[in-house]
């Protein structure tokens, strides 16, 4: 078994996050409108990418903390809206607890949590996201020996940093790791370039579009196990 560690990225590997997102951004702008229709008039404005950018534009690092940035767009909205500043943190608040269940709120691939179960007895895994999803919540966790994501390195793939940082923290070297994500710059070539073995995940049937690197592909859960036996 040459393969010690595995590390996988989150939305469209383990479940399709457009779903999941549009949903999630349906159920807190109802919420929104009938609680503060005044940040609902606002939705879909402008104005709201003009928010984010500027804060964006003050804080640079904003872009890898999702959940932060999200917040302190709606406190600002609520406050173009007329709102009191108490009152839009209000609304900030309780609408991103809205968000943030339904984010989490998603449904995995079929023969993801089979396939994790298995890999837990024979490897250590671990999870690489630019995303902001709560494993606990989502009730995988238990399987996952480290979780890097881009909020906690202040930094998102395809920066090396937290490819790195499970060599770092295994112990083991990249030829001994592999990743598995959907992504053909983050995931796949970002780990290629990191000496780590990739697995394309590509379950939607698309054409590989990087020729130099020829990644092993799988897209379906159920033939994941065997194809990491592979390297």
């Amino acid at each position: 078994m040459t393969i010690k560690v595995i590390s996988f990225d989150l939305d469209d590997t383990f479940w399709p996050i457009m779903p999941t997102i549009l949903n999630a951004e349906k159920v807190t702008n109802n919420w929104i409108k009938e609680n503060y229709p005044g940040v609902g008039y606002l939705l879909g404005s402008k104005d709201v990418l003009e928010i984010r950018n500027k804060l964006l534009k003050k804080d640079p690092g904003l872009m890898y903390q999702l959940s932060k940035l999200r917040q302190l767009s709606f406190v600002e909205l609520g406050v173009l809206a007329g709102y009191s500043e108490k009152k839009a943190n209000e609304m900030a608040t309780s609408s991103f607890e809205i968000f943030y269940s339904e984010r989490n709120n998603v449904v995995l691939y079929e023969g993801v949590e089979e396939c994790l179960d298995s890999l837990n007895r024979q490897y250590s895994l671990g999870v690489i996201t630019n995303g902001n999803a709560d494993l606990k919540i989502i009730g995988i966790d238990h399987y996952f020996d480290f979780n890097f994501s881009a909020s906690g390195f202040n930094s998102a793939k395809p920066d090396p940093v937290m490819f790195e940082a499970v060599k770092d923290l295994t112990k083991y070297k990249g030829n001994q790791i592999c990743h598995v994500g959907d992504h053909p710059i983050n995931d796949v070539k970002a780990s290629y370039d990191c000496e780590i073995n990739p697995i394309w995940f590509n379950d939607q049937g698309l054409e590989w579009c990087l020729p130099e690197i020829q990644p092993l592909e799988v897209t379906h859960w159920e033939r994941m196990e065997e194809a990491i036996k592979t390297f």
